[in-house]
């Protein structure tokens, strides 16, 4: 019995694993000090919303409501961080606050309500969202992408991670 359960998780873990390598950024939590450079160069005003674009543990989406008093949305794609978000959300208190996690997928998601958005993805993906980005934020919306550029685009700052890392700050214009 005990030998079923291994062989039984340990096929979980591994489709698991698999289906989240095809996904188009790989889950890396950010470290404290970092997430609060990203925020800090976002300049997120209380009332403002946040948007975590493939936000894993929501870690991100709690810091921007407690914080910041930011409304604050996660979108992610893997039903297992969701859950785990969604109850981080709920024991911190903020989920009758305006912070939420949604299960849903990024390339979908409706960014016209966004005054900022958040990207810790891939290099692909963030050229796969530049056009939806440019199109559907409004005038004055801020992105900040962790590690990756996006392609094409100049930033308007370039700050620090912890690591050394870039933090890429663009603003949407009028005309980009």
């Amino acid at each position: 019995m005990a030998l079923y359960l291994v062989i039984s998780l340990g096929a979980v873990t591994v489709a698991w694993v698999g289906w989240n390598l095809t996904l188009d950024a790989l889950w890396q939590p950010t470290d404290r000090m970092t997430m609060r450079r990203i925020l800090d160069l976002a300049k997120v005003k209380e009332g403002e919303h946040v948007l975590d674009l493939g936000c894993g543990d929501g870690r991100f989406v709690v810091a921007a409501a407690r914080e910041f008093k930011a409304r604050a949305t996660g979108i992610e794609i893997d039903p297992c961080r969701v859950l785990w978000a969604k109850a981080w959300l709920l024991l911190a208190g903020l989920s009758q606050r305006g912070a939420r996690i949604i299960w849903g997928n990024m390339y979908t998601a409706d960014f016209f309500n966004a005054d900022i958005v958040i990207l810790f993805l891939s290099a692909k993906a963030n050229f796969r969202l530049k056009e939806r980005l440019r199109r559907e934020l409004k005038e004055g919306a801020r992105i900040v992408s962790y590690y990756h550029p996006i392609w094409g685009w100049k930033p308007d700052e370039i700050g620090e991670a912890k690591k050394g890392y870039p933090l890429y700050l663009y603003r949407i214009k009028g005309e980009q």
